[in-house]
């Protein structure tokens, strides 16, 4: 391999430099909850999309659910049970994946930040 700068011979390629602050990405995640997987997107993509359709996609699912118990005629009965038990799951769920995101970004090494780029 030659060095495109100067032509001489290279015989590794160097590391790349300017890894990931473990404290960075534990203070997003506290702040921001489960967009702090943005900082490190290049390893967690999967987990930021899963949790960000799961968090967008459940008001949709309310919608649905509460549709169809109001075109069921017995929307009186069952408006407040629903909206409480539909409500109490996202909220679960919000919590549950913040969680998620500071344990996840807490337990991995400060040697897997500073290697970042070169995983």
């Amino acid at each position: 391999m030659i060095c495109p700068k100067c032509g001489s011979p290279v015989t590794a390629v160097p590391p790349l430099v300017g890894g990931k602050s473990k404290t960075t990405a534990v203070l997003l995640a506290v702040f921001f909850g489960t967009w702090a997987w943005l900082y490190t997107y290049r390893q967690n993509a999967s987990k930021f999309w899963v949790t960000t359709i799961v968090l967008f996609g459940a008001p949709f699912l309310v919608f649905i659910l509460n549709f169809i118990t109001y075109s069921s005629g017995n929307y009186r009965g069952v408006q407040g049970w629903m909206g409480a038990l539909t409500g109490l799951i996202w909220f679960a769920s919000i919590f549950a994946f913040w969680l998620w995101s500071i344990i996840d970004n807490a337990v991995k090494t400060d040697n897997w930040y500073r290697n970042y780029w070169n995983n």
